[in-house]
């Protein structure tokens, strides 16, 4: 991987464009941002240590954003076919995670995330390479999957279905956050965190779900490149930060 260091307001990434390399940050900052009617709105700052540039490798879709130095800065450029790899040497589960986590962030700035297909889009929906199926559960419509505080115990893979996310709000109405279809992971942010579950969430109709423990769901994170989990512990502390 190459490294190389560039000025103050280089621009590394344009909106629009089609995905192609990732920056590893080394030293200096970068800022993520959209112009919107003329106006730059900054979505993220990143410093060292973090990945800038890979999500549109991670959903397979256009560029999302403008990324630019803002500062003297030192970066590690990542080529595409050796962010692949890095991903194919991830346990699938690690992939959803990353899709997941990657339509979260997209949702918190504001940004369509219903175009481009993941990665390894046609590959079985199931969190081993063997294809093995660690636990499957079937869920009625209507059937409240979790709720709101609940202790965080597993993570769910959708095998069919779809799911919906939602939260109460004080004057006894329902905020729907988002819905889930196959492919889709739901209930690792609680995971990650170390957490209670955030928000309810319910099948809106009959789906079937991987059900992946705690316990079974670290050793899979565990086993994923130092790349990948850097990637997934920089995104959990950008949501974290949004909140």
């Amino acid at each position: 991987m190459e490294e190389i260091n560039v000025g103050p307001g280089k621009l590394l990434i344009k909106e629009g464009d089609w995905s192609g390399d990732a920056f590893l940050i080394t030293a200096g900052r970068v800022e993520v941002f959209r112009a919107v009617n003329g106006t730059k709105h900054r979505l993220a700052t990143l410093g060292p240590g973090e990945i800038a540039g890979e999500m549109g490798l991670i959903d397979n879709a256009p560029r999302s954003a403008c990324i630019a130095s803002m500062e003297p800065t030192r970066l590690i450029v990542i080529s595409r076919d050796v962010f692949v790899k890095q991903l194919r040497a991830s346990p699938p589960l690690v992939r959803y995670v990353l899709h997941s986590l990657v339509r979260t962030l997209r949702a918190i700035n504001g940004i369509p995330t219903d175009h481009g297909d993941p990665l390894f889009a046609d590959d079985p929906i199931v969190s081993e390479r063997t294809h093995k199926l660690l636990r499957r559960d079937t869920f009625a419509p209507g059937r409240v999957i979790f709720r709101r505080g609940d202790e965080a115990h597993n993570a769910y893979l959708i095998q069919s279905g779809l799911v919906e996310i939602w939260k109460d709000t004080t004057d006894d109405q329902v905020q729907v956050l988002g819905q889930a279809g196959p492919g889709s992971v739901f209930g690792e942010m609680a995971l990650l965190r170390d957490a209670n579950r955030a928000a309810n969430v319910t099948a809106v109709e009959l789906t079937v779900c991987e059900v992946i423990q705690r316990l079974r769901f670290e050793e899979l994170l565990r086993a994923a490149p130092t790349l990948i989990r850097q990637l997934i512990t920089s995104y959990v502390q950008r949501i974290e930060r949004s909140g």
